[in-house]
């Protein structure tokens, strides 16, 4: 279907990667058109990146990543048309959070992190060595059940060829980046920083701001493991290693820190506990879902 053809409420994600649309088309379901924004679109190295990342991607199996069915050109633009995952948007669920749609106790978020952590320690687990590249609220689903999904993950390759430092990088596509003596890498040292980030934010039951990242990073780690509750400091070493704000102490992968971080959660009860209230805020129908 040409881009012009496409029908439907449109929406963006405050992404900097475009507009969306949700579409219907057999025998895939409901599907996501992602029209790419023009500072991509237009950048020559930008749709090669994205269909090489592609195509790695196709022949791989991972239940908490979106599919990517196809890529598109015409003489609108470039699309790029996805499985849509079923669920709630990570981003809006903590701008309910910050709205007071809802109380996230300590044990629900210790249990929607651990979700995340999980997503991206899966598709790091895959022998492929792939990173995600965009990992960020915007770009994770979370199910009914708990669980999270990755969606956008063709992007990486695409935004490093911009070849824009870090700050820009996080103004314009909310994705974090460990500091570097070139310019960023996005690699799976830069999910692992990204995933931090989404943790971070998580612990703060709000979204970060344009202004707070990377310069603010260590004041809100300080900020998101002051109260005075169980393994808050251990918490906080987590995100000083996910972060690379120490880069002797970091994270190499998402598996390297999702054990980490299931020693923080192991404490008895609180993964039960943790669901009951992590799954009492998901479902508000306040919430937009994802699509």
């Amino acid at each position: 279907m040409p881009l012009e053809q496409v029908q439907g409420d449109h929406y963006a994600l405050n992404d900097g990667l475009g507009e969306r649309w949700v579409l219907t088309q057999p025998p895939h379901g409901q599907v996501e058109v992602l029209a790419l924004a023009p500072a991509l679109a237009s950048h020559a190295p930008a749709e090669p990146a994205i269909r090489a990342r592609a195509e790695r991607m196709a022949g791989i199996h991972a239940p908490a990543l979106a599919v990517v069915r196809r890529v598109e050109r015409d003489t609108a633009g470039v699309r790029i048309v996805a499985d849509k995952a079923a669920g709630i948007r990570l981003s809006d669920f903590l701008d309910a959070l910050e709205s007071n749609d809802g109380v996230l106790t300590h044990a629900g978020m210790l249990e929607l992190a651990g979700s995340v952590v999980g997503a991206v320690a899966a598709l790091h687990r895959l022998p492929s060595g792939l990173a995600h590249g965009a990992v960020s609220p915007a770009h994770i689903v979370l199910a009914s059940d708990g669980s999270a999904v990755l969606t956008d993950g063709v992007f990486g390759a695409a935004l490093e060829s911009l070849e824009w430092n870090r700050e820009r990088l996080w103004r314009e596509f909310r994705v974090a980046l460990p500091a570097a003596a070139s310019l960023p890498r996005f690699d799976q040292r830069a999910d692992v920083t990204q995933l931090g980030a989404v943790v971070l934010a998580i612990a703060l039951r709000r979204p970060l701001r344009d202004d707070e990242y990377p310069r603010s990073t260590t004041d809100l780690v300080n900020e998101a493991t002051s109260a005075a509750v169980p393994g808050m400091s251990a918490l906080r070493m987590w995100l000083q290693q996910t972060l690379q704000l120490h880069a002797r102490s970091a994270y190499a992968s998402a598996v390297e820190a999702e054990r980490g971080f299931t020693e923080i959660a192991s404490a008895a009860g609180a993964r039960r506990s943790g669901s009951r209230s992590f799954n009492a805020v998901l479902p508000r129908p306040r919430l937009r879902h994802a699509g």
